[in-house]
């Protein structure tokens, strides 16, 4: 039985004269956090030295320090806002200030992107690990403290549910379990978090310790980003890759949305859809949509397997696109693809499961079991001494030899539709305060249907090879990058100078399921550029020294210029699939080195059709689909106000500027005078309408200035 607290520091105090001053503390990826222990953790090693707090972890979420002072009046109310009364990592703080006192070490296999490029200590405390391996790589630095929050109902007694971060908790439990030296599995209750069911719902006494303060924080909220053309038309692309019936994964963010929002195009407004990748020449151009592809509506659905449960999946579901179900049986799940059963059970499904030999003809316990289960016989029958019981207590035969045995079976005892199907697994979850609010409001019916599980389960094919083959049908793992070599390689983790950005994470895992699945194929999708500071750059490069992937995993390639397909071709055919979706400023550059190092033949030239890759070529595609209320910046609905957007827009706008750039027109803003009421929604929200600082008069006349760039641009 767990002990029970009600107080962070009384429990962290007891944690420790149980495993020693030295704790090994595992904590889960993202909101699963059990920050009031940590923080309790953190203190405690404060003021004793003697204590040494190794934290291992992943993806810590937390405010940002703001030292601009404008950024600071526009982010500080909008952080108020969307994260409430969050409670920030004590550790954080001190880690971004490189403060950390030397008795405490943080160690993540996943970084915030781009947060700690600069920061030492994070960069030598990375650990660089693909997501199925983060079990074994963290018990290796011998834990011996786990905690997570975790939620609970009334409906399931002596349970908890794991909620957000079901990923690697019960791996790891397994694993520490058996070494012989003091642990602690910590729970941290926060009733804030969804309640999630089936694989999410452990015993009880799982756990040593329970904390429950009954002051339960908000979640950390990721606001909903801002997509840009390249987002649309790069999951305009995507979106043409996945045949109905298919296994989907995709990721939070920018793409992730953007394939989302084109997969929802293409349901609703088939003819939009068809007609806008007709006018680029889709099918014509990258014949892989029409091998591998669809067009058409999604009548059967959609399955997801993923590591992360994102918002992109509830729109979905909302849309009635992600529905298909699996079923975790093999031979029930083979029926079903090969089309000898549906969901609508009929009374001919006894002799088809006979057939298949999945009953026995004189029905068992672990048959009726089965059974029932799946949906096929009702739940309130019962078995004994080889008699169904019915609930009014009539008995016959559980003989299906005898056909009078078999008719009444199928008269009283059949069910209608198959049950415990699944149309979601998933690792964790993160995202907006709307998407928590929507888990919140599901159904105990409508939770069933989703299946927080392991990544061991997610991101692999080891949990059960054969059933998991049966289930992901035609998948479809896509992912994002932030750049690609022209031979295929994958950079989407670190830097030429292999500074980290980010992490491996499950790209590595996912890319290689694709090659053990028949029929899957992994997708990467990727901007053939960036703007730094109003200069471009080309995402395509030669060669590159810190790869994520290396190309001998090359499959599909997707920019807003189309889809490379590089699986199972030559040198050569890979890098003419490429430079065909590079931007053609950068193309002649790229097409040259090839020829060099004697990769393309010295006669050989791109395509006409795919030499007018440049962004101005494809703003009529994008105005079309506005015109239709589609490719909208923000097709999910944002966070921010009206004012905020615009307020947005201009700090952008000055955050990109070169330094001799933003000094003239800082110095220009100081000379024009703008009336205050065209402006004065915005220097409200910004705390500037009466400026009462030298500091904040130039602030003002700076943003107006600014803004009436941005309204003139409208």
């Amino acid at each position: 039985m767990p002990t029970y607290f009600n107080d962070y520091e009384i429990a962290a105090k007891k944690i420790i004269a149980h495993v020693g001053k030295k704790i090994v503390l595992g904590v889960p990826i993202g909101i699963g956090k059990p920050i009031g222990l940590l923080n309790a953790f953190y203190r405690l090693a404060l003021d004793d030295k003697e204590i040494s707090l190794t934290i291992l972890t992943g993806l810590t979420l937390a405010r940002p320090i703001i030292h601009n002072q404008l950024e600071k009046k526009f982010l500080e109310p909008l952080l108020n806002r969307i994260l409430g009364n969050y409670e920030d990592p004590l550790y954080e703080k001190a880690r971004v200030l490189d403060q950390l006192p030397d008795n405490v070490h943080v160690i993540e296999f996943y970084l915030s992107p781009g947060k700690f490029l600069k920061n030492k200590s994070v960069q030598q405390n990375y650990v660089n690990s693909n997501y199925t391996n983060v079990v074994r790589d963290t018990l290796n630095y011998s834990i011996n403290v786990i905690a997570q929050q975790v939620t609970y109902s009334k409906l399931f007694p002596n349970h908890y549910s794991l909620s957000c971060n079901t990923d690697l908790f019960q791996e790891t439990v397994k694993e520490l379990v058996k070494q012989e030296k003091p642990i602690a599995i910590v729970a941290e209750i926060n009733l804030n978090l969804p309640l999630m069911v089936n694989d999410a719902l452990v015993e009880a006494n799982i756990f040593t310790d329970v904390i429950d303060t009954k002051r339960y924080r908000s979640l950390f909220s990721i606001p909903r980003p801002e997509l840009s053309m390249q987002d649309h038309l790069i999951g305009l692309y995507s979106s043409s890759l996945i045949k109905d019936g298919s296994c989907l994964q995709i990721g939070i963010g920018k793409l992730g949305d953007a394939v989302t929002d084109a997969i929802i195009i293409r349901q609703k407004n088939n003819i939009l859809y068809q007609s806008i990748l007709k006018e680029l020449s889709a099918t014509k151009k990258f014949n892989v949509i029409n091998e591998i592809g669809s067009l058409e509506l999604f009548t059967e659905g959609l399955y997801a397997s993923t590591e992360m449960l994102s918002e992109g999946y509830m729109n979905l579901i909302n849309e009635n696109i992600l529905k298909k179900r699996v079923y975790d049986h093999i031979g029930l799940q083979k029926l079903l693809n090969e089309k000898k059963i549906t969901e609508n059970i009929t009374p001919e499904i006894l002799d088809i499961l006979l057939e298949n030999k999945l009953i026995n003809h004189q029905l068992t316990v672990d048959d009726v079991g089965f059974l029932q289960k799946f949906g096929i016989f009702q739940s309130d029958i019962n078995f004994a001494n080889g008699f169904i019981i019915l609930p009014t207590g009539e008995e016959f035969s559980a003989n299906l030899t005898s056909v009078d045995s078999k008719n009444t079976l199928i008269k009283k005892c059949m069910g209608s539709v198959l049950k415990s199907g699944k149309i979601i697994h998933a690792g964790f979850f993160l995202g907006s305060n709307n998407f928590y609010q929507y888990l919140r409001g599901l159904s105990l019916e409508e939770l069933q249907r989703i299946d927080m599980t392991s990544i061991a389960r997610t991101n692999s094919l080891l949990w059960s090879d054969e059933l998991l083959t049966l289930q992901r049908q035609n998948s479809r793992f896509i992912n994002t990058t932030m750049m690609v070599t022209l031979t295929g390689s994958i950079i989407s983790d670190g830097l030429k100078n292999w500074q980290e950005v980010s992490g491996v994470g499950g790209q590595f895992d996912f890319a290689n399921m694709a090659q053990q699945l028949s029929l899957a194929r992994f997708v990467i999708n990727c901007h053939s550029t960036r703007t730094h500071q109003n200069k471009t750059y080309s995402n395509v490069l030669w060669d590159y020294p810190n790869l994520t992937l290396p190309r001998h995993l090359r499959d599909i390639i997707v920019t807003e210029y189309g889809i490379a397909d590089c699986r199972s071709k030559t040198d050569a055919e890979i890098i003419q699939a490429i430079l065909n979706i590079t931007d053609s400023r950068f193309q002649n550059d790229l097409l040259k080195k090839a020829k060099k190092y004697g990769k393309l033949a010295t006669d050989y030239e791109i395509p006409r059709q795919f030499q007018n890759n440049y962004p101005e070529a494809l703003n009529p595609i994008i105005h079309e689909l506005q015109r239709n209320g589609y490719g909208k910046p923000y097709p999910f609905g944002t966070d921010l106000t009206e004012e905020e957007l615009m307020i947005k827009q201009a700090l952008l706008f000055l955050k990109n500027l070169s330094k001799i750039k933003l000094t003239i027109i800082a110095c220009i803003s100081m000379i024009y005078f703008f009336n205050d009421k065209k402006f004065e929604k915005y220097l409200i929200r910004m705390q500037l309408l009466k400026p009462s600082t030298i500091r904040d008069y130039f602030y003002k006349n700076l943003l107006k200035f600014v803004i009436n760039k941005q309204l003139n641009k409208c």
